[in-house]
């Protein structure tokens, strides 16, 4: 099925799902304190000098599973050198109370949106400065722990966790609760299929403008193939890999643009910040006449036809502009697609 035909084919069940996180009351058996103690409670790490602290293996001690929830994947995590209270905050009261229902313990998902990061910035201040300039935070449409479990190995939230193998699935499961047409897209793709590459490849959802490098002068793509292993290392190779009617001036006029050809909006409005296909492949002039035929209107663009500053009246010399809605452009345009790739 066609990469655009499987969009539309999935289109309705695509509707944005929050993904919460599900938070579970603690409950550990009530420890009774003699009167007027002052040495901590029996048992307890508590080190006068941090006032209110107990220790790591304290919490363990309950978040084993059997008294309160399993804690114990957290020494598998990138975090296992920090203790718990660094995020949590002082568990004295909350282990003096026997925590149940979470009570004197901090749990930074609960907190205001604007707040759930405050945890996270005590190590990594650059990176949530960065997320709360992005479009998600704007939106509190995701934080911090929508995306990532501090306590997994791997520290994503979704997927079965590993820091290698798993690593492509978690990301995608985890991009995939809001983003569920382009991440399937994606994992169709032959970057997931051969396991080069994942959301975060070209995709960082802690910088502003959400990429890891610029799309429209083709350094998103050449991040990767721009070596000569991959055959895109100098401005000759593109421009014989797009032939003769596309030079390379991406910046100017969207000729010779990666993503134009490779991932051609889904939409002719919204552009270019709509979404866009995540299969990597080329979509023909053909496949839109299909799909008007199919009563699907208005038709999505495709690889050449359709798309902002690709063969219409701001792409110097490109003749006169042809449009998506035209059945009879489109099988011209198809013509050219099919000469163009039948090019040595």
């Amino acid at each position: 099925m066609l990469p655009l035909m499987r969009y539309l084919a999935g289109a309705g069940r695509s509707s944005r799902i929050r993904f919460r996180p599900r938070f579970f009351s603690l409950a550990a058996p009530v420890l009774v304190l003699a009167a007027g103690a002052t040495g901590g409670i029996e048992g307890c790490a508590f080190n006068p000098g941090q006032p209110g602290q107990v220790g790591t293996s304290t919490c363990m001690g309950c978040h084993d599973g059997r008294s309160a929830p399993d804690m114990r994947r957290f020494h598998d995590s990138a975090h296992r050198r920090i203790s718990c209270e660094t995020c949590h905050g002082p568990g004295y009261e909350h282990v003096r109370t026997g925590g149940r229902g979470g009570l004197f313990i901090d749990n930074p998902a609960r907190e205001p949106f604007a707040r759930q990061a405050d945890a996270c910035a005590q190590c990594h201040s650059a990176t949530v400065d960065g997320f709360n300039r992005t479009t998600h935070a704007a939106a509190q449409a995701a934080s911090c722990h929508d995306c990532h479990d501090v306590h997994r190995e791997g520290g994503m939230r979704r997927g079965r966790g590993g820091p290698a193998g798993n690593r492509i699935e978690a990301i995608a499961e985890t991009c995939g609760s809001c983003h569920g047409v382009q991440t399937a897209q994606f994992m169709d793709s032959g970057h997931a299929q051969v396991g080069v590459a994942t959301c975060a490849s070209c995709h960082d959802a802690h910088r502003a403008d959400m990429f890891t490098a610029d799309p429209i002068d083709n350094s998103l793509c050449l991040q990767c193939h721009g070596s000569r292993f991959l055959g895109f290392d100098t401005a000759a190779n593109v421009d014989f890999h797009t032939g003769p009617f596309h030079s390379v001036d991406p910046a100017g006029s969207g000729a010779s643009r990666c993503v134009a050809c490779h991932m051609p909006p889904l939409e002719q409005a919204g552009q270019p910040h709509g979404p866009h296909d995540h299969t990597m492949m080329t979509f023909p002039p053909e496949a839109s006449n299909q799909l008007m035929e199919e009563g699907i209107l208005p038709v999505p663009p495709n690889s050449c036809a359709g798309i902002a500053g690709c063969h219409d009246a701001t792409v110097p010399g490109s003749g006169a502009p042809y449009d998506v809605n035209d059945p009879r452009d489109n099988r011209f345009l198809q013509e050219i697609y099919e000469t163009i790739g039948e090019l040595p």
